[in-house]
Order: C-alpha cells, then sequence, then structure tokens
C-alpha cells in the first residue's frame, strides 16, 4: 500500500466529515491510517538521514522492534517519543503531521559533474572579469596585487582554468566584492547552498528572535 493511497484514504475520511447525511465516523480505520501515515514518515525521516533501524532505537530507547512496529503502522508512539525522533533524526516535529516524505521533498536531479564544473568555471570567468573591470583594474594590475601571474587571470577568465578558493578570495577582495558574489544560486545545487547559509545565520539568532521569526502569525510582520 502506497504513502499517496494512505493519505488519499485520510483526505477521504476528512471530506466525509463535511457531507449532511454522513454515518457515524469510524474512528477504527480513521487511527488506522494515521497510524500507517505516521509509520511512512518515521521510516522516511529516517532512511533521509542515513540511520539504520538499531540505531535510531538506541537513541530514543525503545527496541528495534518497537520502532519497526511503528514504521509499520502496528503500533503508535507516545508525543515525547516522537519529539525524541524528531531531536534524533535531526527533522522538524511538523514532518510528523504532514503527509509528504522527506525522501519526496530532497529528491534531487542527477547533476552531471564534468558539465557544472565547465559551465562554473566559466560563468566565475565571466563574474571576475566584471569585477575586474568595475574595479578599473588591468589584469596585470589584479594580478599584481593578488601575487600570481599575469597569465593566470586570462586563464581564469576564460575559464580555461579553474580558480582555487584561496586565490578566488584574495582575487574578491582586491576587486572589492564578497566571495558569495561568485557562488551558484540558480539550480539545485545553488538553492542547498542557500538553504544551509539560510539556516546557518538562523542558528545564530537569539531563541527570542527564532521563535518570532518562526510563528506563523508574525510572518506578516516580517514580509
Amino acid at each position: 500500500m502506497s504513502f499517496d493511497y494512505i493519505a488519499a484514504r485520510l483526505r477521504k475520511h476528512a471530506d466525509q466529515k463535511t457531507e449532511k447525511t454522513q454515518a457515524p465516523p469510524n474512528f477504527e480505520e480513521l487511527y488506522l491510517l494515521r497510524a500507517r501515515i505516521l509509520g511512512v514518515l518515521i521510516r522516511d525521516a529516517r532512511q533521509a538521514t542515513g540511520q539504520d533501524l538499531d540505531a535510531c532505537a538506541r537513541q530514543i530507547n525503545v527496541s528495534p522492534p518497537t520502532l519497526e512496529s511503528w514504521e509499520l503502522g502496528k503500533s503508535m508512539p507516545s508525543l515525547p517519543q516522537i519529539e525524541l525522533l524528531a531531536y534524533a533524526l535531526g527533522v522538524p516535529i511538523s514532518h510528523f503531521w504532514g503527509t509528504s516524505t522527506l525522501l519526496e521533498r530532497n529528491a534531487r536531479q542527477d547533476v552531471d559533474i564534468d558539465e557544472y564544473v565547465t559551465l562554473r568555471n566559466h560563468l566565475i570567468g565571466a563574474l571576475l572579469r566584471a569585477a575586474r573591470e568595475q574595479a578599473n583594474l588591468t589584469p596585470e594590475q589584479l594580478a599584481a596585487d593578488a601575487g600570481i601571474p599575469a597569465g593566470n587571470i586570462a586563464a581564469y577568465e576564460l575559464g580555461q582554468r579553474p580558480v582555487p578558493t584561496p586565490v578566488l578570495a584574495t582575487l574578491a577582495s582586491v576587486c572589492r566584492v564578497n566571495l558569495s558574489y561568485f557562488l551558484e544560486n540558480g539550480n539545485k545545487v545553488g538553492t542547498f547552498l542557500m538553504l544551509q547559509e539560510d539556516l546557518k545565520n538562523f542558528s545564530g539568532m537569539s531563541p527570542d528572535v527564532r521563535r518570532f521569526v518562526s510563528s506563523p502569525t508574525n510572518q506578516p510582520y516580517i514580509e
């Protein structure tokens, strides 16, 4: 039985509640469906974080058969146990209230490594040239200020040679731009990197600020 099928059954059960002539709710079926959905989400979170059954069970102090029973929808954990699962797996507890899986949301198309590197080197080269010209520097001046051979600048700007990150940081400084100026932000790799930076910044906020930002009721004040 697929996750989509179970979720559809639960939605159908909820829709039936709005019908005027509905029969008394079948709570046994409702709890069974919810247990199965919760089990799928628990297994999904565990697999998405690369934990095996035994290791995950140890972290929340339950037996592997108990955790497996949850994942199969044969029994249901309590709220404190769900909270411990969320903590152990590093996922938001709201994941367990939803109807979509982490593996589905995190699915990424395969990246052609060679093509990605080639395109990025050319884009970084073009950005470097634009930053150099904006700073009114010749290739020779930029090379001298960065302590590298002048010929390297042309090779970098044409995408013929990858720029080592420490060298790129120095070139960025000389051109008076931030290193993030060169970061990718238009595809799955770039989106992932930007999200990690956002999470890092969010984690550095005070607890009060994090609670304020996280509250849906405060979104109108932020947007």
